[in-house]
């Protein structure tokens, strides 16, 4: 059985596990010490911040979002981020989609979609998603929302799309996995996250835990630590690992901040105030943070730290 002391020193300069290192780790049933090496690599890699985005989340391009008073609040609360959603069904649909927020503030990141909806929509030809690609970023797109690196092909494939979207002017900053159960593919997904990084320098956040959890074989709270643990020490050149708020809930984030996580997604962007100032959305993410002894720092859809 490997002991996690022995990658201390490569872990602290910000070197990759291997894979089959990995594995040897996860055998352990002292997870604690596993987390405690992952939480080294987070902090070589980010030090003590742990940030969070505030996303707008919006289906079928109908947001209603416009620019809002003086002190930078839209209608729809004070997003660092514009996330369309839904699957179109066709190119036009998809730059139809895109145009109806071209009214959004312009200083918020707009992305949308899913990337391998948008591979399918091109049945799979990179020179046409090059083209999509540089259409939608002619309408106003910034970023693809997310790119499901168990729904684009295998790892030469994945590459070449986020080439191809790279190539069309679009950014590929956030690395997802759909639905990934078992630990072996997860970890199959995070080599391929790691390998597709270093030829493409694309991703700024890399969530490993799946979006769907089958019914048929879920995963385990242990499988889902090891599995932030695993992408923190094997894609070490990503810089941050991701959880996502709304999917995993306050408890989880805490632990996955142990086990390397160093950015929450998701955050309400809304402050209706109903439930008093120390429970607003800021409120109650700063705190959990600073609850797994870290440091708070909001960030916009880009990743830019904005305190």
């Amino acid at each position: 059985m490997i002991s996690a002391y022995e990658f201390e020193g490569r872990v602290k300069a910000g070197q990759p596990l291997t894979r089959s290192e990995m594995e040897g780790l996860l055998v352990s049933p002292n997870l604690v010490e596993v987390g405690a090496l992952a939480e080294k690599a987070r902090k070589a890699r980010c030090g003590d911040v742990v940030t969070y985005g505030r996303v707008l989340g919006s289906d079928r391009g109908q947001t209603g979002v416009r620019p809002g008073s003086d002190r930078g609040q839209t209608p729809l609360g004070d997003p660092g981020e514009i996330r369309l959603g839904g699957t179109p069904a066709s190119l036009e649909e998809a730059r139809e989609w895109v145009r109806a927020l071209a009214g959004k503030p312009a200083a918020v990141p707009l992305t949308a979609f899913s990337l391998a909806d948008l591979v399918e929509l091109v049945s799979g030809d990179h020179l046409a998603l090059a083209a999509l690609a540089a259409a939608l970023h002619e309408d106003g797109l910034e970023a693809i929302a997310e790119v499901p690196l168990d729904g684009i092909g295998d790892t030469e494939n994945a590459i070449e799309v986020v080439r191809a979207v790279q190539h069309g002017g679009l950014a590929a900053w956030r690395a997802t996995v759909r639905d990934a159960a078992k630990l072996a593919a997860r970890l199959d997904v995070i080599e391929r996250a790691a390998e597709v990084q270093r030829e493409t320098s694309a991703f700024r956040a890399f969530a490993p835990l799946p979006r769907v959890d089958p019914a048929a074989s879920p995963g385990t709270g242990f499988d889902d630590v090891r599995t932030v643990a695993a992408a923190r020490l094997m894609a070490s050149a990503i810089p941050s690992i991701q959880l996502d708020w709304g999917l995993y809930g306050p408890k989880l984030a805490q632990v996955a901040i142990n086990y390397g996580a160093s950015d929450i997604d998701g955050v309400n962007p809304m402050d209706d105030g109903s439930l008093g100032h120390r429970r607003s959305p800021v409120e109650d993410i700063e705190r959990q943070i600073r609850a797994a002894f870290a440091v708070p720092v909001r960030r916009n859809g880009r990743y830019e730290r904005l305190s």
